[in-house]
């Protein structure tokens, strides 16, 4: 018999409840519990790499503050195809006008919308003028 050395032996301590459900069910599916176990690991595996991936592209989808703070200045555009608006999520038709964010410290571009544009504007100028009071 040849070993594959690419391979690791994995032992784990489950219940014999636990066991006697994944012996039936690697009887069912007719593979060994070995199969069945390695199959679940790396579906599981898949899964959770999947989830996460769709997690961190939601998170980074919104602007944080301090991104907000770090936006230099907008650039109106009309739209050749439909974009979806980073921080509201609205989706704006074409031809539509939309807007791109320029960050002061790096070279990323985001799209916004109209509305969205004009709170991050307003915000800004109220934290300007908030911080000139002082």
């Amino acid at each position: 018999m040849i070993k594959n050395t690419n391979e690791k032996i994995l032992n784990a301590r489950i219940s014999k409840k636990l066991y006697e459900k994944v012996s039936q069910k690697a009887k069912r599916n007719r593979t060994t519990v070995s199969n069945l176990i390695r199959n679940i690991i790396e579906d599981t595996l898949e899964i959770h790499n999947d989830f996460h991936d769709a997690v961190d592209k939601k998170i980074t989808k919104y602007l944080s503050n301090a991104q907000k703070e770090d936006i230099v200045g907008f650039q109106e555009m009309f739209l050749a195809k439909d974009a979806q608006c980073v921080e509201c999520e609205k989706i704006i038709k074409s031809p539509s006008v939309a807007y791109f964010a320029f960050f002061e410290n790096n070279d990323s571009r985001v799209i916004i919308c109209e509305s969205c544009k004009t709170r991050n504007t307003k915000e800004k100028i109220n934290t300007n003028e908030t911080s000139s009071d002082s």
